[in-house]
């Protein structure tokens, strides 16, 4: 395979998701539900939260009973909802006689396999005398994506990217770059991770959690966010490529942008200069004005730091275009899925362009002076859309946005 030069397109041929909204049953029932307004943030079922303020999150619910069989046994919560998400973008791109040795995967995850971490340092198993050592082989960040190139012999490149709640972005941006350097034709990529108590307690330390039971990203009233789980994919290939297979194409992965803010391992920079930063250089790969952009899914996290700093920074970025261009933050119906929820809200972003609807921020009353930009709030908006952007902020300062375009054929 010859490398690419910059001018050929990545396109988006394939998604799939697993969300809290619609329970791994599909495409169809996510999107939906999303520009419904379902509320998905309920009571954590999983584990015990008696003694925190917060006791609510974004459980994905029965997806189990839409996994294949071969997935049913021995493999990790994560590992399990990546491998559902992945298969509904594979049939979604129609992927069948593809020489399996120019197919890539790339994941991008925070916690990997710590369902199996969980379970192994649970006292039945940590004391007993014989403990279950095939959890550990779960527990590394690589196991969901050695499990997916296992299970469909992808013999392309493997990429494990854990960059706090940028992995699934940043795993798409690096999937990107494997088909414009020649290294694979077609990759699998996108973010998984499952609600845990070992997080979910370090949220609530943090004091970073909604202490009312909702998440209302950038209104006056919000109180923090609330954790979610799942998965979200896309299948990215060359324009060429795609079109030679005669493949539906979405949309195209026309930039990508990060940087770090060198600032705070949990608080990003207040000035939102980092994250700006990422836009800009998003925008120029893309060569993309500001004025051009449609949509912006927000990082939208719904705490009252993170909400005013993105507020800030899509200020730097854009200046004036900044009060043209529509916002929302899906987080305020599925909560924060950490390293899935760049890579779904991508997936947000490849449907607004399809659809030509954007889901709404639900939960929003009360307008907030340090969050004054055009939000879509409570119900959805139609509205044509030509270029978006799916922005992220995680732990450490990381920033990653991807900027996505309607494609002409």
């Amino acid at each position: 395979m010859s490398a690419l030069s910059p001018s050929q397109e990545v396109v988006v041929t394939g998604i799939g998701v697993v969300t809290p909204i619609e329970g791994g049953s599909g495409m169809r029932d996510f999107w939906n539900g999303l520009c419904s307004g379902v509320d998905a943030i309920k009571p954590i079922r999983g584990f015990d939260v008696s003694g925190h303020r917060c006791c609510v999150g974004g459980e994905v619910l029965g997806f189990e009973a839409f996994l294949e069989d071969r997935w049913q046994q021995g493999y990790d919560r994560s590992a399990k909802l990546f491998a559902l998400a992945v298969r509904y973008a594979l049939e979604d791109a129609a992927f069948g006689c593809c020489r399996k040795e120019t197919v890539g995967l790339s994941v991008g995850t925070i916690l990997g396999g710590i369902a199996s971490g969980e379970r192994y340092m649970n006292d039945k198993f940590f004391l007993s005398r014989s403990p279950d050592k095939g959890l550990l082989k779960q527990y590394s960040l690589h196991s969901a994506a050695d499990s997916i190139a296992r299970k469909y012999s992808l013999s392309g490149p493997v990429i494990s990217i854990n960059t706090a709640c940028c992995s699934g972005a940043d795993a798409i941006r690096a999937a990107a770059e494997q088909i414009k350097t020649g290294r694979a034709d077609i990759m699998i990529a996108g973010g998984v991770d499952m609600l845990s108590e070992f997080v979910f307690r370090g949220f609530s330390a943090l004091n970073a959690l909604t202490t009312d039971g909702k998440v209302r990203p950038f209104d006056k009233r919000r109180t923090g966010l609330a954790l979610g789980e799942g998965a979200g994919t896309v299948v990215l290939e060359e324009k060429a490529h795609a079109l030679a297979r005669g493949a539906r194409i979405y949309c195209a992965l026309a930039g990508a942008g990060s940087s770090s803010d060198a600032y705070n391992m949990v608080r990003p920079n207040k000035d939102g200069d980092g994250l700006s930063r990422a836009i800009i250089a998003a925008l120029c790969a893309a060569e993309s004005a500001a004025g051009a952009v449609d949509y912006i899914c927000a990082h939208g996290t719904g705490t009252q730091y993170n909400d005013s700093t993105e507020t800030k920074a899509i200020k730097r970025a854009f200046k004036d275009d900044a009060f043209k261009v529509r916002i929302s933050s899906i987080k305020s119906m599925i909560g924060h899925t950490l390293g899935a929820s760049s890579a779904i809200e991508a997936v947000t972003c490849i449907k607004a362009i399809e659809t030509g609807m954007i889901p709404p921020t639900i939960h929003y009353a009360e307008p907030d002076p340090d969050c004054d930009l055009s939000y879509v709030v409570n119900t959805a908006l139609k509205r044509e859309v030509k270029t978006c952007i799916s922005l992220s902020a995680g732990f450490g300062g990381q920033n990653t946005a991807l900027v996505f375009k309607r494609v002409t054929c």
